[in-house]
């Protein structure tokens, strides 16, 4: 393999994970005033979904029989929400950080066709393509599952900021907004039912990965600020929807909650995994989703203490963004350490060298 083939072999769409992590601290730190940060991150999280996007595509070109196998399997098929997921985040950063309306659309646009081609295309594979006898049922149902809740519910985000400039078909965008809204909490309720399943039946071993349960917290966090953005929103133009402002202010509260009970059970798991594992920390793009569902839950505690006003979620906002900080550093620098440490850059160097040297060989014969 050369040095374009081995990292494009090792992608898939879940390394876009690593650019919404990345943008939502872009966010993050806006909300608090540190705007030199937010430019650093959004530049950064744009960066690191274009090269995915580039591997992404090397990857189609090269080991396409690899990826259509990927994009088929039942445990990889719904990270392709990712996608659907960072094109939403950089329309809402367009809008709320640097005002480009223009640029909102046209990241709207593409999130709406990338979301219903995904969800068509996923549900379809999943409800009518043939069921193999031997795949185990604890290996297919993991959190992954949430980045379809995720994906859908940050389009529905997106929506909301687009009805808030858009001059014509406001209350059409509303219920579009509400729609999508409504389908990822119908999701997420049946995913969360399928995992509450899968861990009371079914046995967590050593080596299952659980760091895709963090996206537990994570979806409801996000269906948390969707719920909250609607019903600032709804309040604020009014319309035939004024009457679901104490629903949507009560689900609000619902999910947040649910996200917050999870997080306990989640440390649990996560210390248990360490010691029986021998604290051994293998590398794995699964601490982004730590530091995503970290970041989103504490944007969704700041955005409930907006609706409620109250000093106790404006604190336990303050300590989740905090704690999310910390981890997005921590997984930021363990990534960096492994993308040194990983034999991709010997290889580079090795071909480098066997270039270098095959120059310098023939380069004698033609001397001689």
């Amino acid at each position: 393999m050369n040095i374009l083939q081995i990292p494009s072999h090792s992608v898939n769409t879940r390394w876009f994970i690593v650019a919404m992590a990345t943008v939502m601290m872009a966010l993050s730190s806006s909300s608090y005033g540190y705007n030199s940060a937010t430019s650093c991150l959004f530049i950064t999280g744009l960066g690191v979904s274009f090269l995915v996007a580039v591997f992404m595509v090397i990857k189609a070109v090269l080991y396409y029989e690899d990826l259509l196998r990927e994009l088929i399997d039942p445990e990889k098929l719904q990270y392709s929400f990712t996608l659907v997921g960072i094109v939403s985040l950089t329309g809402i950063c367009a809008s709320r950080l640097f005002g480009w309306h223009t640029v909102t659309y046209i990241f709207w646009y593409a999130a709406v066709v990338l979301w219903a081609g995904i969800t068509l295309s996923s549900f379809t594979i999943l409800f009518l393509c043939r069921k193999s006898e031997e795949r185990r049922i604890e290996d297919i149902l993991h959190g992954g599952w949430f980045f379809v809740t995720i994906g859908t519910q940050f389009t529905a985000l997106l929506s909301i900021d687009i009805a808030g400039q858009a001059t014509g078909h406001t209350l059409l965008i509303q219920c579009f907004s509400f729609a999508l809204w409504s389908v990822g909490t119908f999701l997420y309720l049946i995913f969360m039912a399928l995992m509450i399943w899968r861990l009371l039946f079914y046995p967590v071993t050593p080596d299952t990965e659980l760091s895709s349960y963090w996206m537990n917290t994570g979806a409801a966090a996000i269906t948390t600020i969707v719920c909250a953005a609607l019903h600032q929103q709804v309040q604020m133009t009014g319309g035939p929807f004024v009457d679901l402002l104490p629903f949507l202010k009560g689900f609000s509260l619902f999910f947040w909650s649910i996200g917050l009970w999870w997080l306990p059970f989640l440390i649990i798991l996560a210390i248990r995994k360490q010691v029986k594992g021998g604290w051994a920390m293998p590398f794995t793009v699964g601490y982004w989703e730590i530091a995503l569902a970290v970041c989103l839950y504490a944007a969704g505690t700041k955005q409930l203490a907006g609706l409620f006003d109250e000093y106790f979620l404006i604190a336990f906002s303050l300590y989740f963004s905090i704690a999310g900080a910390a981890v997005y550093c921590i997984t930021s620098a363990f990534t960096l350490a492994h993308l040194i440490a990983i034999p991709v850059w010997k290889a580079m160097s090795l071909q480098a060298l066997k270039v270098k040297w095959s120059g310098l060989h023939g380069g004698a014969i033609y001397l001689m």
